[in-house]
């Protein structure tokens, strides 16, 4: 009888595990996006101390191609600071799944990126330096690292919940993104939003996301002891009114 309880217990405690990794896997539905082009100010903070360095124009719109229907992102950044560029990301709309990814930036080369039945290919360019193809297998629960930030406020956000988020780039590889809803708060000029604390690879990311638009109005990255990025949405109309 003891050796039976023992088996129960131990098999119980193996599905409550279980269901807290499964509980952790993404949901996200980029029908809760508002679609549309959103501004950000760029500031690199050392010690406290804010430098206006650029902007970022994020544009989402949907598109169809041969029949199925995509979620296209156009990010361009200017930035004296981290210089500029221009990503290109198509995923599959409403669950994200990705598509493609096509990026290029001064001094960084470019990188392109295709899912396909179940493959990856594509490259990494660089100049001064060979090119670095990828052709792999690419597992289905896979989201592309360029588009967490989306999977994320596609989530069903609340406080406490946790997601893990597997991810692949072609430049950095593969990692998995946690992230939590801390908060709910409200900054001066918006409305209520989720604070939504990511690591990313060892990285501290801070998200402030809009809980009715899904916007992110505020996001800090801690790039290095006593350096941060900071990225400052411009308001629209009727926003923390």
């Amino acid at each position: 009888m003891r050796t039976c309880s023992l088996i129960l217990v131990l098999a119980a405690a193996a599905a409550g595990s279980l269901h807290a990794q499964s509980s952790r896997a993404p949901k996200p539905d980029a029908r809760r996006l508002t679609l549309g082009t959103d501004s950000l100010d760029v500031f690199v903070v050392r010690q406290g101390r804010p430098l206006r360095t650029g902007a970022i124009v994020d544009r989402l719109d949907t598109v169809r191609v041969g029949g199925e229907l995509l979620l296209r992102r156009v990010y361009r950044r200017t930035d004296a600071a981290l210089g500029n560029g221009v990503d290109t990301l198509v995923d599959r709309f409403p669950d994200l799944t990705p598509h493609s990814v096509r990026s290029a930036s001064d001094g960084g080369g470019t990188e392109t990126l295709a899912w396909r039945a179940g493959r990856m290919t594509g490259a990494v360019e660089r100049s001064g330096s060979s090119t670095r193809t990828i052709d792999t297998t690419a597992a289905a629960s896979t989201f592309s690292r360029s588009s967490v930030d989306l999977v994320l406020r596609a989530s069903p956000l609340a406080v406490g919940y946790e997601v893990a988020v597997p991810a692949y780039s072609a430049r950095q590889g593969a990692a998995t993104i946690a992230a939590r809803v801390a908060a709910s708060e409200t900054l001066p000029g918006f409305g209520p939003a989720w604070r939504v604390e990511a690591d990313y690879a060892g990285m501290p990311v801070t998200f402030w996301i809009d809980a009715g638009s899904r916007r992110v109005v505020r996001q800090l990255i801690r790039v290095a002891p006593g350096t941060e990025l900071l990225y400052v949405a411009a308001r629209r109309g009727g926003e923390g009114r």
